[in-house]
């Protein structure tokens, strides 16, 4: 055929090379049609193809006042030829009262029902037999859910709204806004090093608390590179404040920012859609302090009253209050704090051991497959000492797994300093899967240490981290690794600041004769610079009058008054459900108590009843309630034959894929740019062996032969 290459008369050593150029264009051009439609991926898992359900989240966020309102659609849709069970891995903010759900199939609007879990897995399970559509949300840690969608149809799509809610906070004077949109890796230590940690927990319900669902491999779910993944993400948010708003901005994503008026603002991401890999993080301040902000209450007829107080510490102790400190630097070195993260880290360090005190000592401790320390015994805070663990940071590398309880028991086990505060300054993004066993750990054997959790990179585990702070009776900060090196310097200069001994300790509250009840947290934690305490209550009756807030501030006591008027109105339904949220916190707080420091009415099988009827009392998701839609049309005439598949989660932005050791493999193929140049790298190839074997064969023929 004229113009084109007979492959018949090519030399056998450029067929293979040739046909693999040709090959991986198609592919490419195959790739390319399936990747524009609807965010379909498909790769190779095991040799067998897998189909990875498209998904579109539209978040609808709310903020007035102290209280966040958030609606959250998820859009599965199916464009296969088959029905689909899907199945999505997704992030929520930990304390957020998940209070809602509805499923949209076709004209059917479903409201969901909250059950207890298996009740609401039995529920699903059955519709997804008898072919009717069908929607299941559970939640595996406070922050870790999946949404499983039964009987999607060839062609259609089930639409998934979730509502949940939480009061704001206000952290180092301004107010911040969190929404997590990102499941990082977690690593799993073997079940041996677990039971030696902490001896009987595999015994107990406590045991399973936190287990992400087992099908998923690795804990976390099924991770793809952001690029395939693709902006699937939008949001609208209004915001209402009390007072003028004077600067708001967001470090993890552009926006759109439209003012309505001087207190009252719109945001939109700045490109329409984003990739889910990072957390997105609002801060903005208003034009003065607004005490008024901070209480909140509600009435409700037949139930009483609920109320949020927001308190916020004093002024900061003199410099001569300060006492000597113990600083123990316990650095994360895993695999998934390779390249920026751990430069933050260095950047903490670098700030952190310059700002030391010369009554004060120091550690560095840092782990990954195993934990080792710069020094056995903590070293005074010498220009000597300290240019010394300059230079031990500044070669640390990210590798290996996560071995967290190694490092927290050579930070905590050894004896602290006669005379000096021990505080334990821990820098991870806490991608680990046995969450309760590593804060059992630290409530066995805290002592009078004070543990700071700074959280390092843009999706980070952000429950791990909260918790640690509370149970270490210290306080939680954020560090996005992701930012420009000027902004991550700048955070990490504040965060060395932050690290003082606490502004006020030892906080009691004097509620006089106002009748409350059930406040929560039952254990008040002690309070830094820039945090706040907020509490949660019930009242019986409205009512006014002043609280006492007592404690200690460096050496000396100290008592606060504020006023307090518990209202008859129905101005805040969600308050109701926000309570009801902060009590479960309190009863699974208490799982991660070891057995032997509770009370006897607080064993396992009474803090899952607890929690469970609370779930079912207020609708709120627990780790033991759920929420089931279920269709009332039969979609599926043979639900036996579909297809099971997940929706893909995007690597976290900034963490190596050194961290997905249990990817796919079809996952990790090469980008297209790099699929071609193999091409033409193994076309080149071909034809310099071709040339070679040619002219070694002229060399042959015109060699003489021995007679």
């Amino acid at each position: 055929m004229s113009g084109l290459l007979d492959i018949c008369t090519l030399p056998r050593c450029l067929v293979v090379p040739l046909l693999v150029f040709c090959l991986v264009g198609l592919s490419l051009h195959s790739r390319a049609d399936v990747s524009a439609w609807a965010g379909t991926i498909e790769v190779e898992v095991d040799g067998t193809a897998q189909f990875f359900t498209p998904l579109q989240s539209h978040y609808d966020v709310n903020v007035a006042g102290d209280v966040v309102n958030v609606r959250l659609n998820q859009t599965f849709v199916n464009p296969l030829q088959a029905p689909v069970n899907a199945r999505y891995l997704f992030p929520l903010r930990r304390n957020a009262a998940v209070h809602a759900m509805t499923m949209q199939v076709g004209a059917e609007l479903i409201e969901a029902v909250m059950q207890e879990k298996t009740v609401a897995q039995a529920t699903f399970e059955q519709a997804k037999s008898e072919g009717k559509a069908a929607s299941l949300l559970e939640q595996h840690r406070p922050n870790m859910f999946t949404q499983r969608i039964a009987n999607l149809m060839p062609g259609s799509e089930i639409s998934v709204t979730i509502e949940y809610a939480h009061p704001l906070d206000l952290v180092d004077g301004e107010y911040e806004l969190v929404i997590p949109m990102v499941v990082g890796p977690r690593f799993q230590p073997p079940p041996d090093t677990l039971s030696a940690m902490v001896p009987s927990a595999a015994d107990t319900i406590t045991a399973s608390l936190h287990q992400a669902p087992p099908a998923y491999p690795p804990v976390a779910g099924i991770h793809v590179p952001v690029e395939q993944a693709g902006d699937r993400v939008s949001m609208n948010l209004a915001l209402e404040a009390p007072l003028p708003v004077i600067h708001i901005g967001s470090e993890s994503h552009h926006l759109n920012i439209q003012h309505r008026s001087s207190n009252q603002v719109d945001l939109s991401f700045a490109h329409d859609q984003v990739r889910d890999n990072k957390d997105f993080v609002l801060r903005y301040g208003l034009a003065a302090e607004h005490t008024d902000a901070g209480l909140l209450s509600h009435w409700e007829i037949g139930e009483g009253g609920y109320f949020s107080l927001l308190i916020a510490p004093p002024a900061a102790p003199e410099a001569q209050t300060i006492v000597p400190r113990e600083m123990v630097f316990l650095l994360d070195c895993s695999g998934s704090m390779a390249g920026l993260p751990m430069q933050a880290s260095k950047a903490f360090m670098r700030t952190a051991l310059k700002s030391l005190r010369p009554q004060d000592s120091f550690r560095i401790i840092r782990f990954s497959d195993s934990a080792t320390a710069f020094s056995q015994a903590p070293l005074p805070a010498t220009p000597d000492n300290i240019q010394r663990g300059l230079n031990y940071t500044a070669q640390l590398r990210g590798s290996g797994g996560t071995m967290m309880s190694e490092g927290i028991r050579q930070a905590l086990a050894q004896p602290p300093v006669a005379n000096q505060v021990r505080n334990v300054i821990f820098l991870t993004d806490g991608y680990i899967g046995n969450e309760l066993e590593v804060l059992q750990l630290v409530e066995t054997l805290r002592g009078d240490a004070r543990l700071i959790a700074f959280g390092v990179g843009a999706g980070v585990n952000r429950y791990l981290l909260d918790e640690l702070g509370r149970v270490g009776y210290g306080f939680t900060r954020y560090l996005d690794s992701t930012q420009e090196d000027e902004t991550v310097q700048t955070v990490a200069e504040n965060l060395a600041a932050r690290l003082q001994t606490p502004v006020l300790t030892d906080i009691a509250i004097d509620w006089s004769a106002l009748p409350v009840a059930d406040v929560h947290p039952q254990r008040i934690p002690d309070l830094y610079v820039g945090d706040t305490l907020r509490l949660t209550g019930r009242f019986t009756q409205p009512a006014s009058g002043e609280i006492t807030i007592s404690g200690r501030t460096g050496l000396r006591p100290l008592r606060l008054s504020q006023r307090v008027e518990l209202s008859d109105s129905e101005q805040q339904p969600v308050l109701r459900r926000i309570w009801a949220r902060t009590a479960v916190d309190s009863l699974m707080h208490m799982a991660v108590t070891p057995p032997a420091r509770r009370a006897p009415e607080q064993d396992d099988q009474q803090i899952k009843a607890q929690v469970t009827q609370l779930g079912l009392r207020y609708d709120i998701m627990t780790r033991w309630t759920a929420f089931v839609a279920v269709s009332r049309q039969i979609v599926n005439a043979d639900p036996a034959g579909n297809l099971d598949s997940e929706v893909a989660l995007p690597q976290v932005a900034g963490v190596s894929a050194a961290a997905y050791p249990n990817t796919p493999s079809g996952f990790a193929v090469p980008e297209p740019s790099t699929f071609s140049l193999l091409g033409v790298l193994a076309l080149v190839c071909g034809i310099t062996r071709w040339l070679r074997q040619r002219t070694r064969r002229r060399s042959v023929i015109s060699r003489p032969t021995c007679p």
